[in-house]
């Protein structure tokens, strides 16, 4: 896989062109009532940050120290020595892709609770390969059976890869946590932004983008429509409806492009 690069086509960015900010209702959607964050079970959507972490070619490796001196001072201290901002679970701002976008510190608080879709492909993948893309038909497929997808929602790809986050690699074995993995359209990404007014796009693997796509079009576009990208989200997303729950994605904000974050699924009991 390629280092991310820009895609060339022009896509409307919201920080530039204005006033393209969706509106925001207090109305539930449609499908999303009967969970109540409150009350419902909650699931760890989130992979522990970990030296054994894969890394996307070309970040650096996380170490960090461990000084244990409770017995002396009263207190723990870790102390990180190398990581990069968008290694394990973690999202990306708009600034990661387009100069002049905003970074971390400057997102509002709507990704902090965002109705969630999942789109599970994990019999596809078995059936035929990871070597695919999601199309706007496959979205159109999905709310003819679940219902529309929310506005102001969170669209994460289930391919089933988390189960090999921390699998190593070895001599004659491809790297099957990302490689092939699919992903979405660049059409698909303008759609759900453009006709479903949507927040977030993601997956279970390093993003929401097909290992085949050299230009990154998810991302690109997911982030140029002033979205987030939620990248290496854990097994736990398996134990999710497709359509019905929450997802809540918070942690540090930083004035960086990418952070480490924690995701929870709220779900039925």
């Amino acid at each position: 896989m390629r280092r991310r690069g820009l895609l060339g086509a022009a896509v409307g960015a919201p920080w530039l062109l204005g006033s393209r900010r969706f509106p925001q209702s207090s109305k539930l959607p449609r499908g999303y009532e009967d969970v109540d964050p409150r009350t419902a079970r909650r699931v760890p959507l989130w992979d522990e940050l970990s030296p054994k972490d894969p890394l996307f070619p070309g970040d650096p490796p996380f170490h960090y120290t461990i000084f244990n001196t409770i017995p002396k001072d009263g207190y723990l201290l870790e102390r990180i020595t190398s990581l990069g901002t968008h290694t394990g679970t973690h999202i990306s701002a708009p600034a990661h892709f387009h100069q002049g976008a905003p970074y971390l510190s400057q997102l509002d608080e709507s990704w902090t609770l965002m109705p969630l879709v999942v789109l599970d492909v994990r019999r596809r993948i078995a059936e035929h390969g990871g070597d695919f893309s999601i199309e706007v038909a496959d979205l159109r497929r999905f709310e003819r059976r679940h219902g529309r997808i929310p506005r102001n929602g969170c669209v994460l790809l289930l391919t089933g890869f988390a189960r090999n986050y921390f699998r190593p690699t070895g001599p004659g074995r491809a790297d099957d946590y990302f490689d092939p993995a699919p992903g979405f359209s660049g059409e698909a990404v303008t759609w759900l932004f453009d006709r479903r007014a949507i927040k977030a796009t993601g997956a279970d693997t390093f993003g929401p983008d097909a290992s085949s796509d050299e230009d990154f079009s998810a991302t690109s576009i997911t982030l140029a429509k002033g979205g987030i990208t939620v990248e290496n989200v854990g097994p736990g997303l398996a134990q999710m409806r497709q359509f019905g729950d929450w997802i809540s994605i918070n942690g540090g904000r930083p004035r960086f492009s990418g952070f480490q974050m924690g995701i929870t699924g709220f779900t039925k009991p």
